[in-house]
Order: C-alpha cells, then sequence, then structure tokens
C-alpha cells in the first residue's frame, strides 16, 4: 500500500468540521506494540541485529494487518509512529530529539524505512534508516547525506530515495548503491512499480516538471506527461500511475495515467479511488486512506469510504500534524478483499436455465478504461459471463444473449446492417452513448434530449425570435434533424447554418470573429468543439453576447461563474449527460433477459426506445449550487462531468416493472 496525500478545499475543510464530531470512535486493533513495550525496545541492551544478507519474502498467508505508520510532531518534534488500522494504539516508535519523518512499511510488514537527521557514528546529515517494526534495531542505510523518500520494491529486495536531484536505488543484500538519473536536472519522489520493475519519478522544478519512468538499471526511460506541473505521483494497485497534473488543459484532480502516459482519465472523487489505492479496514472493507488538513486546521489522518457515516473516519484527532500515512504493500491481501456483491433480484433465469453471456463491441476503439472497469464490475457483480467480440455479428455467432455496442453519433450509423440483423434474430442490442430508432434496440444516451432541451432553451430565451447561428460539424444528419424539428415551433427566428467539417476545426479566434463582426447574433449552438465556443464568446469584445451551449468542465463553470459574477450578460446551459452507461448497460441487459419490462414512461426518444435520464441542468442560476456539489459527479477522461452509474436497485426502479 503506497501513501497518498489528499489536498481539500475549504469547502470541504468546513464540511468535515461538520462531520467531525460524528465520527465512529475507533475500536481496539491487535498487532500494534503497547507503549509500555515500545518504551521497553528502545534500552541500549539491546542487541543490534543486523541487515539480512538476503531480500525477505513477503507474507502471502493470512494476510498482513493493514497496520498504519505516519509522521507527527504532537511530541514537539516530527516522530515515527505506528497504530492499528482504526487509529488504536498510536505508539512513538522513534523516540528521538532528531526529525524523523517519511516512513515506508517493508512489503512484509516487519521493519520501516524513514529519513532522519539524527546523530550517527559518520556525525550530522539527513539519511534513510530503517528499523524493525516494534522501533528496535536503528540503522543509517542511505550513504548519500540529505537523502530523502524513501520507497520500498514490493518484492522487498530494494529500497530507492532520492538526494540532491538524484535518484540512488539500495540493494537490500549486499547493502550495494548506484545512481540511477545522475543527471544535472532535478529528480525526486521515485516509487516503484507493484511488479517492482519500474521506478516511476518526478524531474523538473517549479511549473515545469514531469513524470518519467525507468528500469532498476536506470535504463529504458520513458516520460509519461508533457507540459504542466506534476504535484505528486503514485503507482496503483493495476500499474497505472495516479497523480495531481497541472496540464494546459487544466487541473487533472486525481489523474490516472496509463505507465507509458498514452492514457489519461480521471479517477473520480472520494470514495472513488479506493479503487486504485486500496487500504482495508479490520472488517475487510476496501477503503481510501489519507492525509490532509483537519476541522482545526492541522492535518489529521483519516479513512474514506461509503461505509463510514459521512464518509470519513479520523484515525487521528489531536491539535498537531499527522501525515504521511503508509501501510505495507498489499495488506489485506486478495483474501482480505470484499467480496463481489451479490445480484440484485430480477426475477427467474432464462428458461432453461442457460448460463447468461453478454457480449459487447467496440469497432471504433470508444470504450475509455473507466467504462471497462464499470462493464467488468457489473458482470462480476452478476456473476454472469461478459465476453467482447470485434463486432455484432462475431457476437452473433457465439450466441450470445444480449450485445452492448459501444457507440456514437458516426458508429450506429455505420453499423446499421449490423444491428438490423442482431434484432431481426431477437437478440437485443444496448447502445451506449448513441441513438439508433431501430426497433429492438435500446439506447442509453441522452443526447437527443440535451440537443433539443438547449434549442429549446435558446430560443425561449430569444422570444421566439431573432438571429440564431449554428455550426453542425460534419454535417451530421441526426442533428440537422433535430435543429430543423426544433425551429418548426418558432417560425421568426432567422436561422444561419455555418458548414464546418473536422478537418478544420473552429477554433476559439474564429468564434470570436464570428461574435465580433454580427453583434446581431442571439445565439450559437455548436455540435462539438462547444470549449473553444466558450471562451471565444468570453474573449469577444462586444457588449451583446450571445446565448451558447456549454460543457461542464471545472474551468468552464468556474470562469463562467467569474463572468456572471463580474457583471457580463453572458447566458449558457449545460447538461450532465450519463457517464455509468457500461455499468447500467449491462444490468439493463440482465434485467431485460430475465423477463422484466420497460415501464412505458422509461422509453423515451424519436424511436421511443432511449431509456430515460434525470439529468442535471446547469444554468446562470443552479451554477452557484452545482459548484457546490461538483463530488456528487464524476469526471471523464476529457475532464468533463458526468454522472456515475446509477445503483443496481436505482435501475430497476426507475427503468422496469417488476
Amino acid at each position: 500500500m503506497k501513501k497518498k496525500s489528499l489536498i481539500i478545499s475549504v469547502l470541504l475543510i468546513f464540511v468535515l468540521f461538520l462531520l467531525f464530531a460524528c465520527s465512529p470512535a475507533p475500536t481496539p486493533a491487535p498487532a500494534v506494540p503497547s507503549a509500555a513495550a515500545a518504551a521497553a525496545v528502545q534500552s541500549s541492551d539491546v542487541p543490534p541485529t543486523p541487515m539480512p544478507t538476503q531480500a525477505p519474502t513477503p507474507t502471502a498467508a493470512p494476510p498482513l494487518p493493514c497496520n498504519i505508520t505516519f509522521e507527527s510532531d504532537r511530541d514537539g518534534n516530527p516522530e515515527i509512529y505506528v497504530m492499528g488500522p482504526d487509529g488504536s494504539n498510536q505508539v512513538n516508535l522513534s523516540n528521538n530529539p532528531a526529525e524523523d519523518s517519511n516512513p515506508v512499511w517493508s512489503p512484509d510488514g516487519s521493519r520501516i524505512a524513514f529519513v532522519s537527521n539524527r546523530e550517527s557514528e559518520t556525525g550530522g546529515g539527513q539519511f534513510i534508516y530503517v528499523m524493525q517494526a516494534d522501533g528496535r534495531n536503528v540503522q543509517q542505510l542511505s550513504k548519500q547525506n540529505e537523502s530523502k523518500y524513501p520507497d520500498w520494491s514490493p518484492d522487498g529486495s530494494h529500497i530507492v530515495y532520492n538526494d540532491k536531484g538524484d535518484i540512488y536505488l539500495v540493494n537490500l543484500s549486499d547493502g550495494s548503491e548506484v545512481n540511477l538519473s545522475n543527471s544535472p536536472e532535478n529528480d525526486e519522489q521515485p516509487k516503484f512499480s507493484p511488479d517492482s520493475q519500474r521506478i516511476a519519478w518526478i524531474k523538473g522544478e517549479g511549473k515545469d516538471t514531469a513524470i518519467f519512468t525507468m528500469n532498476l538499471q536506470g535504463g529504458d526511460v520513458q516520460q509519461v506527461t508533457h507540459a504542466g506541473k506534476v504535484n505528486d505521483l503514485e503507482w496503483t494497485v493495476d500499474g497505472r500511475l495516479f497523480s495531481h497534473w497541472e496540464n494546459p488543459e487544466g487541473v487533472c484532480f486525481n489523474c490516472l495515467l496509463s505507465a507509458d502516459g498514452k492514457q489519461v482519465s480521471n479517477a473520480g472523487g472520494k470514495g472513488d479511488i479506493q479503487q486504485y489505492l486500496p487500504f482495508w479496514t479490520l472488517d475487510h472493507q476496501r477503503v481510501e486512506m489519507a492525509s490532509g488538513p483537519g476541522p482545526q486546521g492541522d492535518e489529521e489522518i483519516f479513512l474514506v469510504g461509503n461505509n463510514f457515516d459521512g464518509m470519513f473516519l479520523y484515525l487521528t484527532q489531536n491539535p498537531a500534524n499527522d501525515r504521511n500515512p503508509d501501510a505495507p504493500f498489499g495488506c489485506g491481501g486478495e483474501a482480505a478483499a470484499p467480496q463481489p456483491a451479490k445480484p440484485a433480484e430480477a426475477g427467474a433465469q432464462p428458461s432453461g436455465g442457460k448460463e447468461l453471456v453478454i457480449g459487447y463491441e467496440d469497432g471504433d476503439n470508444l470504450l475509455t478504461t473507466v467504462m471497462q472497469q464499470d462493464l467488468d464490475q457489473a458482470c462480476s457483480e452478476l456473476g454472469i459471463k461478459c465476453i467482447r467480440g470485434e463486432n455484432m455479428r462475431t457476437l452473433l455467432e457465439q450466441k450470445v444473449n444480449a450485445i452492448l455496442s459501444v457507440s456514437n453519433r458516426w458508429h450506429v450509423l455505420g453499423t446499421y446492417p449490423d444491428l438490423h440483423e442482431a434484432a431481426s434474430q431477437g437478440v437485443p442490442v444496448f447502445v451506449l452513448n448513441a441513438e439508433s430508432g431501430e426497433p429492438g434496440i435500446y439506447n442509453l444516451s441522452a443526447e437527443n434530449e440535451v440537443v433539443t432541451a438547449t434549442l429549446k432553451w435558446m430560443f425561449t430565451q430569444m422570444g421566439g425570435q431573432g438571429d440564431f447561428v449554428y455550426l453542425n460539424f460534419g454535417q451530421s444528419d441526426y442533428y440537422q434533424v433535430l435543429i430543423d424539428s426544433s425551429l418548426k415551433q418558432f417560425p421568426n427566428i432567422k436561422t444561419t447554418g455555418i458548414a464546418v467539417d473536422f478537418n478544420k476545426p473552429y477554433t476559439q479566434a474564429d468564434f470570436q470573429t464570428l461574435i465580433e463582426k454580427s453583434p446581431a447574433i442571439d445565439a450559437v449552438w455548436s455540435s462539438d468543439f462547444d470549449k473553444e465556443l466558450f471562451w471565444g464568446i468570453n474573449s469577444a469584445q462586444s457588449d451583446h453576447l450571445p446565448l451558447a451551449n456549454c460543457t461542464p468542465r471545472m474551468e468552464i463553470l468556474t470562469n463562467w461563474k467569474n463572468a456572471v459574477d463580474g457583471g457580463s450578460s453572458f447566458k449558457c446551459l449545460a447538461f450532465v449527460k450519463p457517464g455509468g452507461t457500461a455499468y447500467e448497460g449491462v444490468y439493463a441487459a440482465y434485467y431485460f433477459l430475465n423477463g422484466l419490462k420497460f415501464k412505458p414512461d422509461a422509453l423515451v426518444g424519436e424511436g421511443h426506445n432511449t431509456l430515460k435520464y434525470d439529468l442535471p441542468e446547469i444554468n446562470n442560476e443552479t451554477l452557484p449550487d452545482w459548484l457546490m456539489k461538483l463530488d456528487q459527479l464524476r469526471e471523464n477522461q476529457a475532464g468533463v462531468y458526468e454522472l456515475p452509474p446509477m445503483s443496481p436497485e436505482e435501475i430497476k426502479t426507475k427503468w422496469f416493472v417488476e
């Protein structure tokens, strides 16, 4: 288990303050030395134990207790403490007048490495030290004065740290040490990958820092992030990188990056990080462990999870700074991991008792990492087989019971023959993020509703008259039909369509020029590149700003509010779209295959086959409220806020008749 920090806003601090008094009191936990025992092992009569001559073998079974080591200045100077997974038995292990900080567990839970500037045989300085889990046998490990940021490899064989801007690797079998980076640039915060084969670190200084990775010989160096500022990093349990990255597109607060940097997504908000940086409680619940400002302003260590009242459980509660928590890698282990949820009751299994098989296809590579995780989670919870196929026809050949099609407005057009074939064979298809009117097809999308509601809002705000400009990228017939049908109700609106295609995107400057040269425009709608539309309007030198459609991104929402607070006449409308269609699609298919019928009012759209969502609407009036509750949403890989998946019970209640 790697430690992580949590940046918390002033608002969240206030909320935590309200919740603080309601946090459940910790219960005693085993496996942490008592204060008396800790005092005893500080005795100079205890003979030193030499460092091991070979790498320790991590404990496999039973799983390690998730005891936590952390740093605290409650004694007047930074010391290394240990406590149980519920915050019980907090014991000072280092008990030294020097500054002891940044503790990390060995993977087998037997030792702790930490940073100290204590007096040593070689004099003063700041080095990496190692002690046993009860505080005995403290020994200096590193040779470089100014050592910091130690990290223990998951296989127990090495410790990595940085000193004076270089990354050093210590082989614990013989104590040898090598400079891996050895460069004039600043290199720091090294972290081992879960398989112990690579090291990630942050290179650079100030506002120009990036994540790099290398092997244990210092070779095969790969740059993961480009441009911007990386504040921290951790490896996730599935071999990705977690970071808070201020990139040119805005702050990626909880960033998930593939090890090569090619895939970037958002890990979600509080309660979601446990998937990537897990900690196991005494009752084997998988939660998050973090440190950050507490109600009194000092730093505290706490757990975050849905099983806690108010989501937070404080482990430390004292007027001091408790920070940098760490638990042994893999503590709790898979044996202690929570078991998959039982399938929601859905009626009888299909006739004949045959195993359900749901197929899914992603012909245009539209399935994001988060969507894949949602899909896998739903299949696991239901205990059904889900297989991926090259296309719908290959899935039909494999005799699947239902198909999920990961789609968009272009993909759904190209796969019409396959959709028709599946429907003709009686295999239900659930289209994700697009809409088809083909009978036997069910859509999990809100595109039709969002477009028509936005256009109606614009035309109503205009009083049914004025100049309306729209940009239909790629000349999509789908959008053109929606625009034309919406305009029929407002015959006095003067309409101008601008022909654009994806080979030459409309830029912020193009939108700005359009508005400045045509001050009579009352509304502008764009099927794509609406981020450029927003910035173009905000940059325009005009007393008359047109209505627009917006995307719920953090940088847009905050600048939108700043403009309104500054007296701007700008008005915008944004809808929060569904973000959990893969999870919801699996459950919808499962319930449907088990004989449940759709509610009549659950199916909407032109084909009366699109499942209805309750979409949050963000406008000038509701914007301040939504900025205060964005933690109820989650960000996709493009930084757009979306609805999280509904629960199985919500899906059944909202869409099906039992």
